[in-house]
């Protein structure tokens, strides 16, 4: 189904035309927001209580915990890994890694990435998601 909103005009409403011009224009912006959003262009960063972390590091004991800032204050409900690559061998991932985190001071804290080679250098793209 596709949504074609019209818009809402003075012209159509003659006897509050006085005021309900200031509505209008709001409520058409809106509404053109809307339809905007739904045409596919609705994003994590800008719409949604998540964000996405790009983390690149070298496998190596010596290189945790690794951390980062979150974008919102609030303990993440979870993180799920959705892009994984050994930059070393230059190979993605086949497997979901299992990442052991926590989060203190406005940081999210991962303690250890399950399943990597050892010394290979590697980049993961995060979900983190809020409540």
């Amino acid at each position: 189904m596709k949504i074609n909103p019209s818009k809402f005009t003075t012209e159509d409403f003659q006897d509050q035309a006085s005021w309900i011009g200031k509505l209008f224009q709001s409520l058409n912006k809106f509404t053109g927001d809307v339809v905007t959003a739904f045409g596919n262009q609705l994003t994590i960063e800008d719409n949604l209580y998540q964000e996405i972390k790009e983390i690149k590091w070298v496998n190596s004991a010596q290189n945790f915990p690794l951390k980062f800032k979150t974008k919102y204050s609030v303990h993440p409900k979870g993180l799920n890994p959705i892009y994984l690559l050994n930059n070393t061998t230059g190979n993605y991932s086949t497997q979901i890694p299992w990442i052991v985190w926590s989060y203190s001071d406005g940081q999210v804290v991962i303690s250890n990435v399950s399943g990597l080679t050892a010394a290979s250098t590697y980049t993961i793209r995060l979900l983190v998601i809020y409540g």
